[in-house]
């Protein structure tokens, strides 16, 4: 440190000898003199994503800085140098944007500019819907819709929506069967809107017995292996079975293992009837009728029987027994299966057509 000031002190010396006079860097009068900014300007960026982003660039001869007041309420100005922008989140509407032009020696000129904020339709709106019975679930996508989406249930006259975000769902459940218009409406943030309408029908829960005449109740069955599953009005009424409405399948080719299938509301309880009987009308005697129960989502739990027809062109009362094979309901056994002839390819034909009606569980 000595070192350093030694130094110092030598060069200090020929300022000494010299008076040591202040060098003259000329007048700058000339700064106060300046006059105020002029050609105050604006470039706003408005973003077309509906999120109100909008990017404020101020410009002005002479000015060292600026000064934006958004407009909107915020009474805060933001501080922005020359070149430089700012950016802001505005809804919908108009606004006037002030400019304060900021000269270095503190002079300031004001300026006004119109913002115009309008935000876009929402577009490509989906919905998705699935069914539970009574319970209705609900979820949308959309672009443009920052603002999620309003469900309306269609039950009640003069109903207040439901509101919906975006990734996510909402459930109704209505006191009745029935058809419902379902609308849900995308929201951009401001004005603009768009609205997807549909009429989603409502079942009653399928359960034991099934007789195929219920209009609340949806007897959809599912298909596997080149089979296929139709509820026709019945073709055969004589008999034991003179029902209006019954089941048909026909199993059509190329596997030997197809089949048919229906998933219950709920899982069967076994804890007093462990019989299920089913009116079928074969073509011929001897047509092997395999009825298999499985826990819905997971057939590793199962139990199943074959029983073969007596009859031909005649409607019988099949009984397929588990008693002894369910012991408890603990396997939730809630979809039943049909097979036909299990092991042999079908051709499609007459030869390989049941009809069949009246699924009970009973003793």
């Amino acid at each position: 440190m000595k070192i350093l000031l030694y130094v110092a002190s030598a060069l200090c010396l020929p300022a000494l000898f010299s008076g040591c006079s202040v060098k003259d860097y000329g007048d700058l009068s000339f700064v106060q003199s300046a006059a105020a900014p002029t050609d105050g300007s604006a470039l706003f960026n408005i973003t077309t994503d509906n999120s109100g982003l909008v990017t404020i660039t101020p410009g002005g001869a002479g000015a060292s800085s600026f000064d934006i007041y958004f407009g909107d309420g915020a009474t805060t100005p933001v501080n922005v140098l020359p070149g430089k922008n700012t950016t802001h989140v505005y809804k919908e509407g108009s606004y006037t944007v002030k400019i304060v032009s900021n000269a270095i020696n503190g002079k300031q000129t004001e300026s006004t500019h119109k913002l115009d904020v309008k935000f876009r339709a929402p577009e490509e709106l989906k919905v998705s819907t699935s069914t539970d019975v009574h319970k209705l679930t609900v979820s949308a996508t959309a672009l443009y819709a920052p603002a999620g989406f309003q469900v309306f249930f269609g039950e009640v006259p003069n109903e207040q929506p439901v509101a919906l975000a975006a990734g996510s769902s909402v459930n109704h459940t209505y006191a009745n069967a029935g058809t419902y218009n379902v609308k849900v409406v995308a929201l951009s943030g401001g004005a603009a809107t768009t609205t997807n309408t549909q009429a989603i029908k409502i079942y009653d829960s399928l359960l034991l017995p099934m007789t195929f005449e219920l209009p609340t109740v949806n007897y959809n069955w599912g298909d596997f292996g080149g089979s296929s599953t139709t509820v026709i009005p019945n073709p055969q009424r004589s008999g034991i079975n003179t029902s209006a409405t019954v089941g048909k399948i026909v199993k059509n080719p190329p596997e030997v293992w197809a089949g048919n299938y229906i998933i219950l509301s709920k899982p069967l309880d076994f804890s007093v009837n462990k019989k299920i009987k089913v009116k079928v009308f074969a073509p011929r005697i001897g047509m092997r009728i395999w009825l298999q129960l499985e826990r819905s989502g997971d057939n590793s739990f199962k139990e199943a029987k074959e029983v073969a027809t007596t009859k031909a062109n005649e409607w019988e009362e099949l009984t397929f027994d588990f008693t002894g094979v369910i012991n408890d309901n603990s396997k939730r056994l809630q979809n039943i299966l049909f097979f036909l002839d299990d092991g042999t390819r079908g051709d499609g034909s007459p030869n390989y057509t049941i009809l069949f009606d009246d699924i009970i569980l009973t003793n």
